[in-house]
């Protein structure tokens, strides 16, 4: 006898879609048609300073458009990128994670445990709409989620149909039927500011060199955040990932400094994971070992973290890629390092103080800082310190001396002022020397 453990459909659709956010699924059709427009120079992208060399590559535009179109009855999103044959729909798109022998797409550089597009399209709605046009032939699908999850078959199967080769080309999903759910944050009024400053944020490097992005028409911006030239890096390399940590003084943005733009910026393969983090998970407030807890005056710290691997399942990133597998060994490793880089920063942060307390004083940090870069440009193929501004040379000094109260007081009557203080005939004194022996007007 054999006891039935085959999987239910519900219940497997419940638990993938269950901790995903609204907006992180977007994200992860977003990321569908990036891995599509990114693939001609996927092999340029190998470590941290191939993104680099790629951002300095003045042949590379943004080419690719990505529109994500949206209201109460539906989401849309369309793109002009390569689009996708209908071999790998038939053999790698729609499987529900990959085999332990199976290798990632070696152009694949935003999917991770090959989830994210299902798990998208079943969060939000029961009718899904996909068309691929490619140069060797793209396909359709329908599909009816609530019809497939009812049906009893030995293998997971989705219906596609083949079209022709196309050289146009580019892929649409139409999700319709919407969960109530998604309903009700689509039409709140904020969920589009919401997504935008999410792609703004998570994009900034693709949206720089290789995607214009949309939302309802509208273009995205990236959120251009800076990082001065003067910072210390550390690069290394871990079982086939590639690592650059570095950490400086941010440039500020509108004449201060937010809390979005300090602490630490984690990047997977060009995509950010965790924006302006200042807890322990990046060592902040972690004791004898760790960075201090994050304060006022260290508004002005950034630090980069950028990881890079062509096997996308090495990265320390979560299924949902916005947040971080802090039991991960290359996590672990790049933790330690980014603690001893960011305290070349945080020392100096800590002893610029001015009167007015924790403030630090804008001409310092400027002098500190030298000119900005991006962030991704903060990456490097080699190991450099942090310099601290040497400390401007004091331009008073205190002069005192000892004299007999007498002589004081006579020259106070000499001078027709007999209640002038100690400190005020010296001071007279002083100048009177300085005027008429030295001769400094």
């Amino acid at each position: 006898m054999k006891a039935d453990a085959s999987p239910e459909k519900r219940l497997f659709i419940e638990l993938i879609t269950r901790d995903i956010s609204l907006e992180a699924a977007l994200l992860d059709l977003i990321d569908n048609s990036i891995n599509s427009a990114v693939e001609p120079v996927a092999d340029r992208l190998v470590s941290a300073d191939d993104y680099l060399k790629v951002l300095e590559d003045e042949s590379i535009t943004p080419s690719i458009d990505i529109h994500i179109d949206f209201d109460p009855t539906q989401v849309k999103v369309q793109d002009n990128a390569f689009g996708i044959s209908a071999k790998t729909a038939e053999e790698h798109v729609f499987k529900f994670g990959r085999a332990a022998s199976e290798e990632s797409h070696s152009s694949d550089r935003l999917s991770v445990y090959g989830i994210g597009l299902k798990r998208a399209l079943f969060k939000l709605g029961n009718k899904i709409a996909m068309r691929s046009d490619h140069k060797e032939g793209g396909f359709d699908l329908d599909l009816k989620v609530n019809e497939w999850a009812r049906k009893q078959e030995q293998s997971w199967t989705f219906d596609i149909n083949p079209r022709e080769p196309e050289s146009k080309t580019g892929t649409e999903i139409v999700v319709t039927d919407l969960h109530d759910d998604c309903k009700r944050r689509l039409s709140d009024g904020v969920f589009e500011g919401q997504l935008k400053e999410a792609i703004s944020r998570t994009y900034d490097f693709y949206l720089a060199k290789f995607v214009n992005i949309f939302v309802n028409g509208n273009k995205v911006e990236g959120s251009n955040i800076k990082i001065g030239v003067n910072r210390a890096t550390k690069v290394l390399d871990m079982d086939g990932v590639s690592c650059a940590i570095t950490a400086g003084i941010g440039i500020p943005k509108g004449g201060g400094f937010r809390d979005t733009t300090s602490g630490w910026f984690v990047f997977c393969n060009g995509r950010t994971v965790i924006s302006a983090d200042k807890s322990r998970l990046t060592g902040w407030g972690g004791g004898p070992d760790g960075l201090p807890i994050f304060q006022p005056k260290h508004r002005p710290f950034l630090g980069t973290v950028i990881f890079v691997s062509a096997d996308a399942e090495k990265l320390p990133w979560t299924t949902t890629k916005a947040g971080i597998n802090e039991e991960s060994s290359i996590w672990q490793e790049a933790k330690r390092h980014m603690v001893i880089v960011g305290r070349q920063v945080v020392n100096f942060l800590d002893k610029r103080y001015t009167d007015e307390g924790t403030e630090v004083s804008s001409k310092v940090l400027q002098r500190a800082a030298g000119k900005g870069v991006g962030l991704i440009h903060a990456a490097t193929s080699s190991n450099t310190e942090f310099t601290p501004p040497r400390a401007p040379r004091p331009t008073t000094v205190s002069v005192q001396y000892t004299a007999n109260v007498a002589d004081v007081e006579k020259i106070g009557e000499y001078l027709g002022k007999p209640r002038m203080s100690a400190a005020q005939v010296g001071k007279y004194t002083f100048e009177y020397f300085l005027k008429n022996e030295v001769g400094d007007e």
